[in-house]
């Protein structure tokens, strides 16, 4: 029994000791952590519309608590003093204006008061009901800013509770629109070719589309605005290349880089034109032909916006053959083995 007793008291004994060394469950802890989610209603007792928003709000999955704002009136600093006397994220008031009713909203989370005056629903069949979603998504509109990349500053966090409730997004992760598929570009550059006829300013026109992030078709037009000129004893030679091509382009990067490099690769049709000038004794002629040849672009654009961006292009291409350039019979230059365009301009995102 001596024994028996002995260890019974020291079970006791460690029993009490584990109790007392357990911290206590605070009541205002308790109440800090429901506080996290509810919002209060300043409303007189039995105010239809204050019920209907407090069940418009617990319908969301939200506490609610009904406060009785007596006769004060509303103002921004009563009702972010009710709110926080209430232990809620935000408090709710309407009080009564010609048009209809004025809602304040105290939103802790945002920092914010917001006002907004409502007309008045008497036709409708549940006036008050209409006004109190309303109010209610109005209060959602303020609490989705903490979604912002850089939200407003507030008293209180806005607790993973809130976001699940409310469907927000983490902050600085609200899904952004695509970059434009569709774009066209317009840049000014000059076409060269050895064989000794030398450069002429041109207009490159472009267009592409990227139905994926990292290929797509594109197709340009390099307009003359300028003509090379030929001259020799026989007289001389002005000569107008106009390209057109399409091809496939690759960009390795995403489409929203803010720098993309590009390479297209395809087949272009050249068009050439000649106006001769006649030295004395001889007869002048214009004549024209028309060939094709592969090319490839190499470009890198930036990005200042999503719908405007600064490229610059270099397309390398070369007729087999070659273009003879002849005066009176007597070869004067060659052009087309190679060709080359560099070019600086913009395009523009469509859609």
């Amino acid at each position: 029994m001596t024994r028996r007793s002995s260890a019974l008291t020291l079970a006791c004994a460690a029993l009490v000791a584990i109790a007392s060394s357990t911290p206590p469950v605070r009541a205002d802890d308790e109440a800090s952590t429901e506080a996290v989610s509810t919002v209060a209603v300043l409303c007189a007792p039995g105010d239809r519309f204050g019920l209907r928003v407090q069940a418009e709000i617990e319908a969301l999955g939200f506490r609610t608590v009904l406060l009785d704002p007596t006769t004060e009136p509303a103002s921004r600093a009563s009702l972010e003093e009710a709110a926080r006397a209430a232990g809620a994220v935000a408090a709710i008031r309407a009080v009564p204006s010609e048009r209809g009713v004025e809602v304040w909203i105290a939103d802790r989370v945002t920092g914010k008061t917001v006002v907004r005056a409502m007309a008045g629903a008497e036709d409708a069949l549940d006036g008050d009901g209409a006004l109190a979603m309303r109010t209610v998504d109005l209060l959602r509109a303020s609490l989705l800013e903490v979604a912002l990349p850089e939200p407003p500053p507030g008293e209180v966090p806005a607790t993973a509770e809130i976001r699940a409730k409310l469907a927000l997004p983490e902050p600085g992760a609200l899904v952004q629109e695509p970059p434009p598929a569709l774009r066209f570009s317009l840049a000014p550059g000059m076409l060269w070719s050895s064989g000794g006829i030398g450069a002429a300013a041109s207009l490159d026109v472009g267009v592409a589309w990227m139905p994926s992030a990292h290929v797509g078709v594109s197709g340009f037009a390099a307009i003359p605005l300028a003509r090379l000129r030929v001259e020799g004893a026989q007289g001389g030679a002005d000569l107008a290349a106009l390209l057109a091509g399409v091809g496939l382009r690759f960009v390795p990067t995403p489409r929203a880089a803010r720098w993309a490099p590009s390479v297209d690769l395809g087949a272009m049709a050249v068009l050439l034109q000649s106006d001769g000038t006649a030295s004395a004794g001889f007869v002048a002629r214009s004549v024209s032909a028309a060939t094709a040849a592969p090319f490839a672009r190499a470009g890198l654009a930036f990005a200042p916006t999503p719908m405007l961006r600064v490229r610059a292009d270099v397309l390398v291409g070369a007729i087999l053959q070659g273009v003879s350039v002849q005066l009176a019979a007597s070869e004067a230059a060659t052009w087309g083995r190679p060709i080359v365009l560099p070019s600086a301009g913009v395009d523009f995102g469509w859609f």
